[in-house]
């Protein structure tokens, strides 16, 4: 590290009202470097990267690039320096074709200023072979699986100029073997000189893939050493203030799992099938009980968690709630019944450029507020929900998109408390958050347990459904391939069904 970097961010600062949300942080990247960034929830990580992605260009400090200013006042100005960040929720445009999304706003053109179609397959298919990606450009972006949709904005970033990559948890929803591949495409971006820097609370991952690593605890830098001078333990250990018990760092050892409950179940499915997603699934859940559905990206387990939420409608099966028949794909008409969903995609439960607490009225308006609609009113609803869901900063006029993940993730289940609560569906509640946060926000869900609420919890996190769920279902390819319950259960044994 002895070469002058080429990205050197100087006493940069960020306050949200009277919160402050960075403080006098130093952070340096060199070319060829992957630097791991870590924290907890609110720690600033999210913060100190929209700053140097230009979303954020009201803060104090400087950034250098190659020892000199610049002044990343926009997403534009910043890409233009060469800085692009890949966003843990993808930008993409699914519907339109790989070729179309590598060159989104500035396609080659010919005569007349019309797109030249055929130049842009060609460019694209040679843009992604150099970097060995190997995808049919003319097929729809949706069409393949999330790690393919990372490299292809991986790609966008690189072919618009870009030195320098942010990686926001790009491993967060992807198989080990996903992962993998992932990890592949960024040794060869390393050795093309690519700078990088990789956010991310798999902790493993960010130890195995980077050269150096930088802690932030509470906006300010506690830590910043190469990856190889550090184990897990030591980094939980800077990022929290404290250690963590054996339970709390992982369940490699296995935990010992409830008999299955006598209570009648409240939410029951049958026979549902969506095709391309799952097929003739049979569950159950009971009031008081927590159901894990686990399973790797593409199992089917996400997209049921919709169904069983009234998001999306089956094909075929039947859904029923305390034996009254729920409307498939009735949103609106599963809220009121009290069947609730907290989605992965925040974008899909959150209005980010709201205000806080529009965002936790908007769901139960009319119940909540009443008739005559003020901002006083809405004020006094949200105010003590988000004291009791612990959000920070707990300043409701504040825009959704300001906050951390975890942050985000707490309106959600606030906007939620303001109505009845029968079944509470979470799809990948924790992913992209640190071991505090997924803690915090798996409290919350503790007391809707407590409450007597069905909890319904589906992630390709393996520690998190052995730590909270009191019955396990591993689906695989859009089936159920075994159930767990009153027994003993490791994570090795877990993730072999699936």
């Amino acid at each position: 590290m002895t070469a002058p970097p080429l990205l050197d961010c100087r006493g940069v600062g960020k306050r949200f009202g009277g919160e402050v949300a960075l403080e006098a942080v130093d952070f340096t990247l060199q070319a060829g470097e992957v630097h791991g960034l870590v924290g907890s929830n609110g720690a600033g990580k999210s913060t100190l990267m929209k700053i140097l992605a230009g979303a954020l260009p009201d803060h104090q400090g400087m950034v250098l690039l190659e020892g000199r200013p610049v002044d990343l006042s926009s997403p534009q100005s910043a890409l233009r320096h060469g800085i692009a960040m890949v966003y843990q929720e993808l930008s993409g445009i699914g519907q339109l074709s790989v070729a179309e999304n590598l060159f989104l706003g500035r396609q080659p053109t010919a005569a007349l200023g019309r797109v030249d179609w055929a130049r842009m397959r060609q460019l694209a298919a040679a843009q992604l072979a150099e970097l060995q990606i190997d995808v049919d450009v003319d097929r729809r972006l949706a069409s393949y699986p999330l790690v393919v949709r990372q490299m292809v904005e991986i790609a966008r970033g690189l072919h618009s100029g870009a030195r320098v990559l942010i990686l926001d948890e790009p491993t967060s929803a992807l198989s080990p073997p996903e992962t993998r591949r992932l990890f592949e495409l960024i040794g060869r971006l390393r050795e093309r000189g690519v700078a990088m820097i990789f956010i991310s609370h798999f902790i493993e991952d960010v130890l195995e893939v980077c050269d150096r690593v930088t802690v932030l605890r509470s906006g300010r830098v506690v830590e910043s050493r190469a990856a190889k001078e550090l184990d897990k333990h030591f980094v939980i250990h800077a990022m929290l203030g404290h250690s963590l018990d054996a339970n709390e760092v992982g369940y490699e050892t296995g935990v010992q799992l409830p008999p299955r409950t006598a209570t009648p179940p409240a939410l029951v499915a049958q026979g549902l099938t969506l095709p391309g997603s799952f097929a003739e699934i049979d569950l159950d859940v009971s009031p008081g009980e927590c159901l894990g559905i686990y399973g790797f990206v593409g199992s089917g387990h996400q997209e049921l968690a919709h169904c069983l939420a009234g998001a999306r409608a089956p094909s075929a099966g039947s859904l029923r709630l305390l034996d009254r028949r729920v409307k498939p794909g009735d949103t609106h008409r599963a809220v009121e019944q009290g069947i609730v969903l907290v989605a992965s995609d925040r974008g899909q439960t959150l209005v980010h450029d709201a205000a806080i607490y529009k965002n936790v009225t908007l769901a139960h308006l009319k119940s909540a507020v009443g008739n005559w609609l003020t901002r006083a009113r809405e004020l006094t609803v949200t105010e003590p929900l988000l004291t009791r869901v612990g959000c920070h900063p707990p300043e409701p006029r504040l825009r959704a998109r300001n906050l951390s993940g975890g942050n985000q993730q707490k309106v959600v289940l606030a906007k939620w408390l303001l109505g009845p609560i029968r079944v509470l569906v979470l799809d990948e509640p924790t992913r992209g958050m640190d071991v505090r946060a997924k803690e915090e926000i798996m409290q919350l869900v503790a007391e809707q347990k407590r409450a007597g609420a069905a909890i319904v919890l589906v992630s390709t996190e393996p520690e998190i459904v052995l730590a909270h769920a009191d019955r396990i279902v591993v689906m695989s390819r859009g089936k159920v391939t075994q159930e767990f319950s009153g027994c003993a259960l490791d994570k090795k044994t877990l993730m072999r069904w699936a």
